[in-house]
């Protein structure tokens, strides 16, 4: 069963056990009302029942009250047609009976009422198919007992019209109630079905669907709203898992396009020296130089994707207190004994972060490195450090020809280098600057490049003091 239907089920039958139990009070009060007033007909009707047994006696006040105002003898029996009188001793025989009739009635048969009955109390008796109200008054100077049975014929069917006109209210109630909360529910659970489409919809693949904008009062709202949210998240893990595998596949096959070039050039040689075609021995020399360069040029490339991979792998690396001004010194020292005609100055106190001290040493080389390689021979390179609230600041800038490309972000990409032929020469593989963003996003930094004022490219480092 749908919730929709339960819910309908519910509220239905929560309102038909109140319609029945309100009817029931009715009809029970409605009941007891009508027997009150047989009661009463019967107490009344006493004088007029003795007047039959006794026409010649004078009737005196007693505990059943008298006879009604103006009752004339016989000309009172018509006012109480079809009640049943018994006249009894003391010993409870019965000594005279009759039905007090209306004008051309046919008595019934009498009914069998109970031997005894209790003074003052009513009995409820069914004889021959007819129903009686029976009660007994006491005759005070004979010690015997008027008995008066009235039929409750119209009782029976008042109360028989009340159930049929409670049954049909209660029946028109529950249908006109079935319907307006079928129709207040579809459209209180309209959102929901709009909520299964979508989930077909997104099932089916299509991961931009949403939730309509609901009301975020309501439940189904709220529970829209949620689910938009969960949809998103759930979009943008698929959007950065296709990026992730595009990304891994790009990076394969780059990996596999540079380390094609040195393994050819290393089996080449081999080759060459395997048949004898490098006899001499200034030939020799060389074939072993290129395979060494070769080699030595491919064991970099691996060692920096290695690099990557454990960045990756190790988001939290091992983190000390790191002098961020002596490690630029060392880097600048490195630097000028690799090119002694460049000017390498650098600027900045001392500002201690809390780093991994081998993976900042390879930011910061690799940075003075790709300064180094893009740049005319004999360009100054400046190194500088300091702090900018909570962060600090290292910023390697050279006064070459600038950034390769307008597309900054580009520069951190794996592989990525400005000659479009792929060309390897001094640029290396193109892995430098993707290494130095991942090592300062591990550490919770980031790395930008811009051109500097008055020519030359700056890369800034920015880490958590």
């Amino acid at each position: 069963m749908s919730l929709r239907a339960r819910l309908l089920a519910v509220l239905l039958l929560v309102t038909a056990l109140g319609l029945v139990a309100l009817a029931a009070i009715t009809y029970a009060e409605q009941r007891s009302f009508l027997l009150q007033r047989v009661d009463d007909q019967a107490r009344a009707i006493v004088p007029a029942v003795e007047h039959r047994f006794e026409p010649g006696r004078a009737f005196g006040p007693g505990p059943r009250g008298g006879p009604p105002p103006g009752a004339r003898g016989p000309d009172r029996f018509d006012l109480a047609s079809g009640v049943y009188g018994e006249l009894r001793d003391a010993d409870g025989a019965v000594v005279k009976k009759a039905f007090l009739l209306g004008f051309g009635q046919t008595a019934p048969a009498p009914p069998q009422l109970p031997s005894t009955i209790p003074i003052g109390e009513a009995v409820n008796v069914d004889s021959g198919g007819r129903h009686y109200r029976v009660r007994a008054f006491p005759i005070d100077d004979t010690g015997g007992t008027t008995v008066v049975a009235v039929p409750l014929g119209e009782v029976d069917r008042t109360l028989n019209r009340l159930l049929v006109v409670e049954g049909l209210v209660i029946a028109g109630v529950l249908l006109a109630l079935a319907l307006l909360a079928w129709w207040l529910v579809r459209l209180g659970l309209r959102p929901l079905d709009r909520m299964a489409s979508t989930a077909d919809a997104i099932a089916a693949g299509d991961l931009s669907r949403r939730v309509e904008t609901a009301d975020e009062r309501t439940e189904v709202g709220r529970l829209g709203l949620a689910l938009n949210a969960m949809l998103h998240q759930i979009e943008r893990a698929f959007d950065e898992r296709a990026a992730s595998e595009s990304r891994l596949r790009r990076f394969l096959a780059d990996a596999s396009h540079e380390l094609r070039t040195p393994l050819a050039s290393i089996r080449g040689y081999a080759e060459l020296f395997r048949i004898g075609a490098t006899r001499e021995p200034g030939e020799t020399e060389k074939a072993m130089t290129r395979i060494e360069d070769e080699s030595a040029r491919m064991g970099v490339l691996v060692e920096d994707m290695l690099t990557l991979a454990r960045v990756d792998q190790l988001p939290e690396p091992a983190r000390a207190p790191v002098n961020l001004g002596e490690l630029a010194n060392d880097a600048a020292d490195d630097a000028r004994a690799a090119a002694p005609d460049r000017t390498i100055e650098v600027h900045g106190g001392d500002v201690v972060v809390q780093a991994d001290e081998a993976q900042i040493r390879q930011v910061i080389g690799n940075l003075v490195r790709n300064a180094l390689v893009h740049t005319p021979d004999g360009t100054p390179v400046e190194l500088r450090v300091g702090a900018e609230g909570d962060e600090a600041l290292l910023e390697v800038r050279d006064h070459g020809p600038g950034l390769p490309t307008s597309d900054v972000n580009s520069l951190f990409e794996r592989f990525w280098r400005a000659d479009p032929g792929r060309g390897r020469g001094p640029a290396g593989a193109g892995l430098g600057l993707s290494i130095v963003a991942a090592l300062a996003q591990a550490h919770g930094g980031s790395v930008t490049a811009a051109n500097a004022p008055g020519g030359g490219a700056a890369f800034t480092v920015r880490l958590p003091k």
